[in-house]
């Protein structure tokens, strides 16, 4: 920096003297300078471009005349816009005669001091001093113009190119190196083909050729140095002239720089050919060489680049792009049709600038008569690139007022052919560049809305697009609620909801958990509701798109989801149910729709509460009771596992049972006690089940049914909850006491055989049960060594005479015998499907009056079997029914010739007793064994004398089943049930709600 006041022209000069201003010795220094130079200004900038080396040719021949060697001209620009233009030349000898020296003068040119673009004439012709004597003193003065004169030699182009041997491709690669130098770090060094003394001339006339290719504001960032010997970087030279020949191959100092060696060789370096062939270096050399003036495009270049960004003017692609424009607006039209997009994004661009309409006119005027063009275009049918709609997208954002018309009017007609000849990529790029700006996609779908025949063509089509490229049910859901309420129109437009609910049922169809996916929408369509202001309905809510979006999802999982495929949990999130007009809804739905509907209410009202009514599924069909059933039958386990113990008993419902009947017993406690993981879990259903009114009788107390499922169950795997002091404590003892009598009596039921025997005979007096654990104590001897019980034919047997003890009579109630039972008949062959059942009953009447409906088998897997279908046949015993008639039959109870058990009344007769006979006090429904027909049941025994109890090898047993004579039962009826079912001891038979009992299954005709 000058550092000066003043705007006038500094000069200083430098060269070898006696004194210096700086040194009082000699040396090179600065003999003389203007007033308005700053001391350190003259340090820091000017002494470093004091320099000066001669041509290695003109000294190694030992030139002595002073004119013969190259000035060495230079222009730089200081940081502050100062230009230091200077000369410095050579100078023979110094003020001792004894040694060569230089002589350098320098003109500082204070910035913006009359700054034209066509200063660089007058820098390269301006005059300088060459020799200056100390002794007239050290101030020069301050000047207002450069000396040189105003008028310069005119300076042909083509001629001074091809007087250097240059070719327009070098000149085009030199102009380029030198623009890019200038906004840049690369120097460029240039040998010209000519003698050494004349190098600087033929630079100034090669600078004088560039500086008029150059654009106004490269001209201004150029600096130069029309000599050196060897290249040499320096601030603020871009451009340095060498002595020829002194770039020499593989320099590292130059080798990233831009080197031309226009010597012999020919050699250029570093410049990109393809970079070179642009518009700007093609029109800029053809017009030079032709004669012509790029004034007037400077001109145009300048005006257009006003108001753009900083440094916009220093980029090449600029003038490419503005020569172009500045061509086509000269009238070569024929630029535009090669270049449409370039140019329209030019154009938008460079009008883009706040307030540039004033002052490029001329630029919009040409853009808009390319748009009128581009829509008569679209007229004929075309359809238009990405690259134009995206130029007037542009341009709307800058000039919306004045195109808003006829670019929506443009996009509607192009999107029109896009959709006729089916071309979705420009469909696609099209609506693009309306959504990225929310004025222009407002007003064009403010004018296809209105419009309902272009609603259909051009709306509906891009809402299934927008609705097919979201994800989820969420983002269809987002995008139909954007629309819905942007617009009033398209939430109530009749395709658009059709085509969001057919969008919702795909997205459905693609859900992993469909039942949680519509929870979702349900509770994202309630956002909608709740978000309305002032107790107003929203778009969505007034057009019914909300109702109508609800309604597709219910009806969905209603068509789409089986029960079988969800889980309870998952029952519980199904949205519909919530409905307040769930009745009504689900009364309209068709048939196939609302027995899907029955079904998921019942699973929702059996699995939403924590203790739902057993006859939660009462109402509906059998069929769908089962397939309820069967649906939760699978999820039961879990829900026992978690103590939800009523939510079991609607799996085990009987809708036509009736006391009893209401739960079928036997079925739950056998499911419990597979499912359970132990026993406490079933002890702890058995606690819960005292407060459930499903499991009492009127008179409290458990349910008989439910009373024979538990004590099947305290026999087989219960047994330690009663006998064990610490379950029985825990689980049984803390119980009513019409609960804890049961309980008494199933361990009682489940003692061992010995306590038992001991129990009974304790009321026989104590010597009775001594003698009688003496004789099984005996008896047990005796078979362990093998006297008795061995395979060898038993030895007689003297039967010892029993000690006479006074006998004390058990008191035992007695029951009447039954007038009909029941007893298998197996089939004879293993392969054969059926259940034979004979019904025997003691009279004509009470066979007549059998007349069976419904039949319920509990089976050997204790699961109860219910029949309608199945077959009758009389199969009567005539002769013992004709004797029944005469009354000459013989009596079971009293008659000597009756063979067999007495009945179950308990009564004892006095003759010989059947071998397994014991008689005992087994209530009427107890399992007996059938005997007197056809000598298939009846065993002898060996009779006893005196006391009326009969007893084999094994001992006496209360539990030994009861025997009936069918003679007694002559009128009989087979049913017979066409489907397989295993019967054993503990199957029962219940007809039409009443219980027969079953005779022990033994071989019979």
């Amino acid at each position: 920096m000058s550092y000066s006041t003043s705007h006038l022209i500094q000069q200083q000069m430098y060269t070898r003297e006696r004194r210096g201003i700086f040194r009082s010795t000699e040396g090179f220094d600065t003999v003389a300078n203007s007033k308005g130079l700053d001391t350190s200004f003259i340090k820091k900038v000017l002494h470093p471009l004091c320099v000066y080396d001669a041509p290695a040719a003109l000294t190694a021949r030992g030139e002595k005349q002073e004119s013969v060697y190259p000035e060495a001209m230079h222009l730089i620009r200081t940081e502050s816009g100062d230009v230091v233009l200077g000369r410095s030349i050579y100078k023979a000898a110094d003020f001792t005669g004894l040694r060569s020296a230089f002589f350098t003068h320098n003109y500082v040119i204070p910035a913006g001091h009359g700054e034209s673009p066509s200063d660089y004439k007058q820098w390269l012709n301006t005059s300088f001093v060459d020799a200056y004597d100390i002794e007239e003193g050290t101030e020069l003065p301050e000047l207002e113009r450069l000396p040189g004169g105003s008028v310069f030699p005119s300076v042909d182009p083509s001629a001074v190119l091809s007087q250097l041997q240059l070719g327009e491709e070098m000149f085009k690669q030199l102009l380029y190196a030198v623009m890019m130098s200038a906004t840049g770090r690369k120097k460029v060094y240039v040998a010209l083909n000519v003698p050494p003394e004349a190098v600087a001339s033929s630079a100034k006339l090669l600078l004088g050729v560039l500086y008029a290719a150059l654009p106004y504001a490269f001209r201004n960032r150029l600096g130069f140095l029309t000599y050196a010997k060897e290249p040499q970087s320096r601030k603020g030279i871009h451009l340095m002239f060498v002595e020829p020949f002194s770039l020499r191959p593989g320099d590292r100092n130059v080798e990233k720089d831009f080197v031309f060696d226009l010597t012999n060789s020919g050699r250029v370096l570093n410049v990109d050919a393809e970079q070179v062939r642009q518009p700007y270096f093609d029109w800029i050399a053809r017009t030079l060489l032709t004669g012509g003036t790029p004034d007037d495009f400077f001109k145009f270049a300048e005006q257009m680049l006003t108001g753009m960004e900083a440094g916009r003017d220093l980029t090449l692609s600029s003038y490419h792009e503005l020569i172009t424009l500045y061509r086509i607006e000269q009238g070569e039209r024929g630029l535009y049709n090669e270049r449409r997009i370039s140019v329209l994004r030019s154009l938008t661009d460079y009008l883009s600038s706040p307030d540039a309409l004033p002052r490029k006119m001329q630029l919009n005027d040409l853009f808009l008569s390319f748009f009128d063009h581009e829509f008569d275009r679209v007229k004929d049918g075309s359809i238009p690139d990405v690259g134009l709609v995206d130029c007037f997208k542009d341009y709307y954002k800058v000039h919306a007022r004045s195109s808003e018309n006829r670019l929506v009017e443009y996009l509607i007609r192009s999107l029109n052919n896009a959709y006729t000849t089916r071309n979705t990529e420009a469909v696609t790029y099209i609506y693009h560049t309306i959504e990225e700006n929310p004025s222009l996609g407002k007003a064009y779908f403010t004018k296809v809305l209105g419009n309902p025949a272009l609603t259909k063509l051009l709306f509906i089509p891009y809402m299934d697009s927008q609705m097919k490229r979201t994800p989820d049910v969420k983002g269809l859901l987002a995008v139909v609620h954007e629309w819905g309420s942007r617009y009033i129109e398209v939430s109530a437009n009749a395709d658009f909801q059709l085509l969001a609910e057919s969008a919702l049922m795909g997205r459905l169809r693609a859900e992993r958990k469909p039942v949680e996916a519509v929870a979702a929408i349900h509770q994202r369509l309630r956002q909608w509701e709740s978000s309305s202001t002032g107790g107003k309905f929203s778009p969505l809510e007034q057009s019914g798109l909300t109702e109508r979006l609800q309604e597709a999802s219910d009806r969905y999982l209603l068509t789409e989801v089986e029960l079988k495929e969800i889980s309870p949990d998952q029952v519980v999130q199904i949205p519909f149910f919530t409905r307040p007009d769930l009745v009504q809804w689900v009364g309209k739905l068709p048939a196939p729709l609302k027995g899907q509907a029955v079904r998921l209410i019942a699973a929702y009202d059996w699995f939403s509460t924590e203790n739902p009514e057993p006859s939660v599924l009462e109402g509906l069909e059998p069929g769908e009771v089962e397939k309820v059933q069967d649906w939760a039958y699978s999820w039961l386990p879990q829900q026992l596992a978690e103590g939800h113990f009523a939510r079991l008993l609607p799996a085990f419902y009987r809708s036509d049972g009736t006391g009893e009947g209401i739960l079928d017993f036997a079925r739950l406690v056998s499911s419990i006690r597979k499912w359970a993981k132990d026993n406490d879990t079933m002890y702890r259903f058995i606690r819960w089940s005292e407060e459930q009114a499903e499991f009492a009788t009127p008179r409290g107390g458990f349910e008989p049914a439910y009373r024979r499922a538990l004590l099947l169950f305290f026999q087989k795997e219960g047994r330690e909850g009663l006998h064990k002091k610490t379950l029985w404590r825990q689980y049984f003892e803390p119980a009513k006491p019409v609960f804890k009598n049961f309980y008494l009596a199933a361990k009682r039921e489940t003692d061992s055989s010995l306590v038992k025997t001991l129990r009974r005979f304790r009321k026989g007096g104590v010597i009775s049960g001594i003698v009688l654990v003496v004789i099984a104590g005996t008896l047990g001897g005796l078979k362990a060594a093998g006297v008795i019980g061995s395979e060898a034919a038993p030895a007689p047997v003297t039967t010892p005479k029993p000690v006479q003890q006074p006998v004390v009579e058990p008191t035992v109630p007695v029951k009447e015998e039954p007038t009909a039972i029941v007893t298998h008949v197996p089939n004879t062959k293993a392969t054969t499907k059926m259940v034979k059942l004979l019904f025997a009953f003691q009279t004509s009447a009470e066979q007549a009056a059998f007349k069976p409906k419904k039949l319920v088998i509990v089976g050997a897997d204790q699961q109860e079997h219910s029949y309608e279908n199945f077959t009758l046949a009389e199969q009567n015993d005539k002769e013992a029914a004709s004797k029944a008639n005469t009354g000459q039959s013989g009596d079971a109870k009293t008659g000597s010739a009756a063979t067999g058990s007495t009945a179950a009344g308990g009564t004892t007769g006095s003759g010989s007793t059947a071998g397994g006979g014991t008689s005992g006090g087994n209530s009427a429904n107890q399992a007996g064994t059938v005997t007197g027909e056809s000598g298939a049941g009846t065993t002898s025994g060996t009779p006893t004398e005196g006391g009326g109890t009969a007893t084999d090898g094994t001992g006496t047993d209360t539990d030994a089943p009861t025997e009936y004579d069918l003679k007694q039962y002559p009128y009989r009826t087979l049913l017979t049930i066409w489907q397989r079912l295993e019967l054993d001891d503990a199957s029962t038979v219940t007809v039409d709600g009443e219980e027969y009992p079953l005779v022990q299954v033994k071989t019979a005709d």
